[in-house]
């Protein structure tokens, strides 16, 4: 006979007849059970209180207990509510059934017994008796699994009545059906949203595919809740549905909504939701047949604002300017329109206006926020000016995609960059071609500084004490193999834009020590000036090139002066004046050009003063007939001899001019009357060679006003 699961187990017996209770005990060890058999119902209960029991069989007829009694005692201990208990009777009326199953017994066996099926029967009582535990026991594992979980549940009808709710009290969950239903399905969302969630249960009930819904609240503590409904059918027509709070799940994608697609520092839109916000606007422009116009902003000169008093602050003058832009739009909301701001990166805003006019209203737009930028910003008592250039392009009469209509925004922001226009520019296919031109050029110049084809020039400087070569000022010349010879003003202009310039700083005082390397092994040591940017001496180490390239050539660092603007010593920067004096520590001397141009102050020549000043060709065109522009040349002769500086005059083109400032004593002079800037070799030719071979071609090839200055003496070490 097979053996079930149940082997092992016991059974408890319990027959005051000794046949029916060894017959009985036969058929429970036939299962595989092992057997307790006793004659009464006070050992039989106390051997299932004291014991580990699988099943239980009972006469009803014994002495002192009888098995109701037992079965009744049996049923009130909890470890043994599931224990299958069989009854075994000779009574087969109703009534005797009905006192076993009140009394809790599992099943009953009438006498006589079949004793032949009576295994098989034991069987599957103890098999239905496993399912019942396992079936309990899940239903318990479910139910804490329910209450352990945040979500409420609800099973409702598909006209939105709820049948049930295991998160409910005992008598709702077995509540049957009532008038107060329709009352209740309001637990399932607030008023506003409960018919849309009606509509979802009878279309779940309908089609049984499974929807969502969200929505959101406000508690009683006025903190803004959200919720997400989930619907799905069941068997017998009826809809679960599963409310999940996802307060926190929605305010984490919020935040990392927030970190992908706003700016920390301005809570503007940023790059990435500008672009995504454009190409939604430009398919709606498309269906609506309305025009969506990008305005794109820079703030002029605002690096200076972070390098002069640090990102913290240029962080506060970027939150004001955010704020005076979205101020700004407001007065320029219009219902059926789209119009939003957002920081592109760096200093460089983009608004987005989807509008029937949107040309018309982005220039308007346009004007109003450069009126607004044009006012002081104040920040702990300082204030700063930083106007901006603002660029227009507008789809689709500039482009039919965003990335185009955004690259010619900024190419017109460029345009205005210039100033050619103002501060506003629309975008016009010229505006491209010129730019083209421009990136054009400045490939090739960048390609021209690092294959070494630029050229240096050099124009003569001369004392008019003696009519001797003072030294030379180191000129920058470009030939591209394509477009010829590059106007200085222009491809300067480049790299001052492009940040190449501190690289062509490098080359060119690299290229000047080595020619100063080729003089010296020849016998002259001539004095040879470079000029030096603002943006070399606050982004880059002029001391540090100077230094390393001249040791390199082997010249002494002194042999190296070095020009700056006027405009640059009045900024009076920090960076400025320690490159400044770390360059006059190697021994270089400093040149102030162009004086009389900037913004004059003898505090800052007095607080740094420089080795040489030279006096600007504007004031110089029109010294001898002028008496005002002679004035300012006197003047500064006058400031040059208090402060024991050199002066210079450049821009010598008239010997009007060299007999005035010779007479008044200037120091130097330079200009086309008396040489134009030359190579290194017809330097060598004219002013360096042999004295008599450079006296003879002065008298054929230097203009009689230039001859007046007498013969010019090369300079020997």
């Amino acid at each position: 006979m097979s053996r079930g699961p149940q082997e092992g187990a016991l059974a408890i017996i319990a027959d005051d007849e000794e046949l029916g209770r060894l017959l009985l005990a036969e058929s429970a060890a036939a299962t595989g059970l092992k057997v307790l058999a006793f004659d009464n119902g006070v050992a039989a209960l106390e051997a299932c209180l004291s014991q580990d029991v699988a099943v239980i069989l009972l006469d009803v007829d014994m002495p002192g207990m009888d098995g109701y009694s037992v079965c009744r005692r049996l049923r009130a201990e909890s470890r043994l509510a599931t224990v299958p208990i069989v009854m075994v009777t000779g009574h087969e009326d109703a009534a005797a059934i009905n006192l076993a199953f009140e009394a809790g017994a599992t099943d009953f066996i009438s006498k006589p017994v079949n004793w032949a099926l009576l295994p098989r029967r034991i069987e599957y009582i103890l098999r239905n008796a496993a399912a019942a535990r396992a079936l309990d026991e899940r239903v318990t594992q479910v139910h804490t699994l329910i209450e352990a979980l945040p979500d409420t549940l609800w099973v409702v009808a598909p006209d939105g009545n709820i049948q049930w709710s295991p998160n409910a009290g005992t008598m709702e969950r077995g509540a049957a059906a009532s008038g107060g239903r329709h009352e209740r399905s309001a637990e399932l969302a607030p008023p506003e949203r409960l018919p849309d969630v009606l509509a979802a249960i009878r279309a779940t009930a309908r089609d049984g595919l499974q929807r969502n819904l969200e929505y959101r609240e406000e508690g009683s503590s006025g903190v803004r809740r959200s919720f997400e409904l989930r619907f799905s059918r069941r068997e017998g027509g009826d809809v679960v549905v599963v409310r999940q709070d996802t307060s926190e799940r929605t305010a984490a994608a919020e935040h990392i909504e927030r970190l992908a697609y706003f700016d920390p520092l301005t809570e503007l839109a940023n790059r990435q939701r500008c672009i995504e916000t454009a190409e939604n606007l430009f398919a709606e422009a498309a269906q609506l047949q309305q025009s969506v116009a990008i305005i794109y902003l820079d703030l002029n000169s605002f690096k200076r604002v972070n390098d002069t008093f640090g990102h913290s602050v240029g962080d506060a003058v970027l939150r004001t300017v955010a704020g005076k832009l979205s101020r700004t739009l407001d007065s320029f909301q219009t219902a059926g329109a789209h119009l939003s701001v957002a920081r592109f990166g760096g200093d460089e805003f983009v608004i987005l206006l989807r509008h029937a006019t949107a040309r018309e209203l982005a220039m308007a737009i346009a004007d109003a926020c450069c009126t607004k930028l044009k006012e002081p910003i104040e920040y702990r008592g300082l204030e700063f000016f930083s106007g901006p250039s603002i660029g227009v392009a507008v789809y689709p009469d500039d482009g039919e995609d965003v990335a185009t209509v955004l690259k010619h925004a900024d190419t017109a922001m460029y345009h205005a960059k210039t100033g050619a226009t103002g501060s506003v520019a629309t975008y016009t296919a010229a505006m491209s071609s010129r730019l083209r031109d421009w990136l054009d050029l400045e490939s090739r110049l960048r390609r021209a500084v690092q294959q070494d084809r630029l050229q240096l020039q050099f124009q003569p400087k001369f004392r008019l004490r003696d009519n001797g070569l003072a030294g030379v000022e180191a000129l920058l010349r470009w030939c591209d193999e394509e477009h010829g010879d590059i106007s200085p003003t222009r491809f300067i202009e480049i790299a001052e834009d492009s940040g190449l310039i501190i690289d062509m700083g490098s080359w060119v005082v690299r290229a000047a020590c080595r020619q100063l390397r080729l003089w010296m092994n020849k016998g002259w040591m001539v004095p040879v000036a470079v000029n030096v940017s603002a943006k070399e001496l606050l982004h880059g180490d002029p001391a540090k090139v100077v230094e390393a390239e001249a040791a390199a050539a082997g010249v002494p660092a002194s042999l190296i002066e070095i020009e700056i603007t006027e405009s640059l010593l009045v900024k009076d920067s920090t960076a400025v004046r320690s490159a400044l004096e770390r360059l006059r520590q190697l021994g270089c001397r400093i040149a102030l050009d162009d004086f009389g141009t900037g913004y004059s102050s003898l505090a800052y020549i007095t607080r740094f003063p420089p080795d040489r000043i030279k006096i600007d060709k504007a004031f110089v065109n029109e010294v001898d007939r002028s008496a005002s522009d002679g004035a300012v040349a006197s003047a500064i002769l006058s400031l040059g001899k208090s402060l024991n500086l050199v002066v210079t005059a450049e821009g010598i083109e008239r010997s009007g001019q060299l007999e005035w400032l010779r007479a008044r004593g200037c120091d130097e002079v330079q200009g086309f009357l008396l040489s134009r800037p030359l190579s290194a070799q017809e330097l060598e030719n004219r002013y360096l060679a042999d004295p008599h071979a450079a006296a003879d071609r002065q008298q054929e090839g230097v203009p009689e006003a230039a001859r007046a200055a007498g013969s010019l003496r090369p300079i020997r070490r």
